[in-house]
Parts: C-alpha cells; structure tokens; sequence
C-alpha cells in the first residue's frame, strides 16, 4: 500500500465526483455517501477512481428519475439510503447485495416497482425498508426469503398482490399494514408465524388460505380486514392472540382447532 492509499484509509476523508456524487475510500471499495446541489446523474456508477462502489449511502431524495439499476458491485445499501426520493419508478436489485438497511427506500413517492436479488434470506434485515411508498405496485421477492421483515411494505396503498416465497416461516410484525388494496396474498406452506398487526387494515383482502404449519397468528394481525370473507384456521394453529380478527366483520364463525390457545377477545368481542 502506497503513502496516497494509506493516508485515503486513515481519515475521514470525503470527495465528490464531476457529476456531484460524494464519496468514501473504504479499504479496496468506494463508499457513496451523498450528493451535492449540483449533481447531474441517470445512474449510480460501478467505479470510482478504478474501484468499486460497493456501499452506498446518503442519497435521500436524490432527482433521478425512471428505472434505477443498482451496479453489481454493491454489497451493502445503508440505512435511509435511498429514501424519500421524488421520481424513480423502478429499482433493481443485483444479486450482489447481502444486506438492506432500515428504511432504504422507504417514502418514495413515484416508486412503482422493486425487484429484490437472489441469495438473500432477510433474517437480519432491519424494518420499514418500503414502506409507505404509496404507487408501489409490483414487488418480486427472492426465492431465497426465509423471513418477511418488520414494517416491509406497510402502507403501500397500492399494492394489490404479493407473493410470499415457499421458504418463509415468519410475517414480521406491521408488515403490510394498511395495504388498503392488497385482495391476493400467496402463504407458503412453510409459514409458523403471522405477527402483530402484520395484515392491519388490509380493506380489499377478502379470501386467504393459511398453510397448515402455521403456530401463531399475532395480535391485531388482521384487524380491519373488513371484506375479509373466507378463511379457514389450520390445525396446527397453536395460538390466536387478542384482536387478531377484530372488525372482520364478514368473516363467519370459524373452526377453532382442538390444540388451539385462542384470546377471549381475538374477534374484538
């Protein structure tokens, strides 16, 4: 290593692109940490000074618009990286990266599609990462999902399908709340978990099939659900916590199976 690459990996040094990106040396890799007022770009490049950019951060808001392709250097997207933004309407993710932060794109107002990369599990995948982006409409997740993190596409307002990899044991906690839209959810037979208010206020959801497998259907997990119609309860439930069903009020009398701890006030009654 040369006196130049020592002294870049030493301190908190900052530089910026002719196109206004502002950026990191971080070891071998390049680390985007923002922009300036002036930036003018239609993508995220894959090098910097000859290195790759694996991480990037900072770009809240930034005025791209259109697709957005993430380069296939990148490993890490940090947190609120790029949220908030304005016009872009489709993000594609390469398989390249291992880990999401909270709220990465989170608020992003035009944002209609975003399709995940392959090899991720979303174990240690921190909450809200779309939430509240009110045009989503498509969302393609890995078949490698083992976990539907906290807060991951609640208020979504237009989401209206999605489709649960057969991999996933857990729906985290507010998942898809307030997806008033969401009429077809897809639940993979390896499904043990639905958490609190995962499908709160999910109007348009009137018909879905819980795998037999699933253990725990969570407090206020489909509270609101008001078109909620046809659902049938799997034997191996073992837990039906308070409110879990309240304000469905299309729902007829359900089955309760034999092994099953049910909340006296499950149905809000």
């Amino acid at each position: 290593m040369g006196l130049k690459d020592y002294l870049r990996n030493s301190f908190d040094i900052h530089y910026k692109t002719d196109d206004g990106l502002k950026y990191q040396i971080t070891g071998n890799e390049i680390k985007i940490t923002g922009y300036t007022k002036q930036v003018q770009i239609t993508e995220i490049p894959s090098f910097i000074d000859d290195l790759p950019v694996g991480i990037i951060s900072g770009l809240q808001s930034i005025p791209v618009a259109g697709e957005l392709h993430i380069p296939n250097t990148v490993h890490t997207i940090c947190m609120n990286a790029l949220n908030i933004t304005k016009s872009v309407t489709k993000i594609i993710l390469p398989d390249s990266v291992k880990y999401i932060d909270a709220a990465a794109f989170s608020f992003s107002e035009a944002l209609e599609e975003i399709r995940f990369p392959e090899g991720m599990d979303f174990l240690d995948t921190p909450e809200a990462i779309c939430s509240n982006c009110i045009k989503l409409k498509t969302v393609s997740l890995p078949s490698t999902m083992k976990r539907i993190p906290v807060g991951m596409l609640d208020s979504c307002e237009s989401l209206e399908q999605i489709f649960i990899p057969d991999d996933v044991e857990e729906i985290s906690d507010v998942a898809f709340m307030y997806d008033a839209k969401l009429k077809t959810v897809h639940m993979p037979a390896s499904l043990k978990k639905i958490g609190e208010l995962a499908f709160c206020d999910c109007e348009a959801l009137e018909e879905i099939e819980l795998p037999n497998g699933l253990e725990r259907i969570g407090k206020s997990a489909f509270a609101g659900c008001k078109s909620l119609c046809r659902l049938s309860l799997p034997l191996s439930l073992k837990h039906i916590e308070k409110d879990a069903f309240q304000g469905c009020d299309a729902l007829p009398e359900l089955v309760i199976p034999h092994d099953c701890e049910m909340h006296p006030k499950a149905f809000g009654r």
